[in-house]
């Protein structure tokens, strides 16, 4: 028997298990498609019901506004109610019945932007994971979307840029929130110890101390402040020390007046050349671009 994707399927291990029987659509030429469509668009003509199938190229995002539904992912079937998004891979088959008058969103992404995205970072785990369903406020979706429907209708020059642009907010965002609903929420104690990590850069990051210094002054162990630091900001400790000389260097260069190499001085820096590298690596563009790209006049 050949199935809609052009393979020949097993039978005898389709009887085994009915959940292989299902539909696999290819979109393999559809490397960086980008949809965003009102999710009663097409489930209200069909009766609220997605028929279980798979994307083999395509990543789905539903996100709910309002109602909800019985969603079954990977064979496991379970209810959700919005406000809150589901994630779904390439690959993976689903199926959907909304309770009727559901609203929101279903965002459609072509896996070259997931591959744009992994070139970027190394912190799309999230997204390789599996799908999911995840309750959460859709803020952040609300505003994509609201800045999606102001582009032109048109195609022009631009059109692939805005498009491919948007994607990657998009799966960010994904990446992020998925990341954040397997964070455990910060506690009391996670919150002061921040606090005073934060206090103790505050006081002395031009110094470069490392991090033992710091755990040392604290009282506390690398792990303890890492676990409190990725709950409380969602980031490491070295990245909180790291992102603070970054804030205070790009202060200096828009409003000092001081050379690069004046700058490196008073951050730290004992080489200015290297200051330079590892500003380029953080900012994506090199310290004289900055400048010049962000001061008027």
């Amino acid at each position: 028997m050949t199935g809609p994707d052009g393979e020949t399927a097993d039978k005898t291990r389709t009887d085994r298990d009915p959940f292989l029987i299902h539909d696999g659509i290819d979109h393999a030429g559809l490397r960086y498609f980008l949809d965003i469509e009102p999710l009663e668009r097409r489930s209200r003509p069909a009766n609220w019901r997605v028929r279980r199938h798979s994307h083999a190229a395509l990543a789905q995002i539903f996100v709910l506004a309002s109602g909800g539904g019985l969603i079954e992912l990977d064979g496991v079937s379970q209810d959700f109610l919005a406000p809150g998004f589901i994630w779904v891979p390439a690959g993976a088959p689903h199926s959907l019945a909304y309770h009727p008058r559901t609203h929101g969103h279903v965002i459609t992404v072509g896996l070259g932007h997931l591959v744009a995205l992994a070139d970027r970072t190394r912190t799309i785990a999230p997204l390789q994971a599996g799908p999911r369903p995840v309750a959460t406020d859709i803020a952040e979706f609300d505003r994509i979307v609201a800045l999606s429907q102001l582009q032109p209708k048109i195609e022009d020059a631009l059109s692939d840029t805005v498009r491919n642009a948007t994607a990657q907010i998009i799966l960010a965002t994904v990446c992020r929130l998925l990341h954040a609903a397997d964070t455990p929420p910060p506690t009391r104690r996670d919150a002061a110890l921040v606090l005073a990590f934060r206090t103790l850069i505050e006081r002395d990051f031009t110094a470069h101390a490392t991090l033992e210094t710091y755990l040392a002054t604290l009282n506390t162990t690398e792990r303890t402040l890492r676990r409190a630091c990725i709950r409380v900001s969602q980031q490491t400790p070295k990245d909180i020390i790291q992102s603070r000389i970054a804030a205070e260097a790009r202060r200096l260069l828009l409003f000092s007046g001081l050379s690069a190499a004046q700058i490196a001085a008073r951050l730290g820096f004992s080489d200015p050349a290297y200051f330079s590298r590892w500003f380029r690596a953080r900012e994506g563009v090199t310290i004289r671009a900055f400048r010049q790209e962000r001061q008027t006049g």
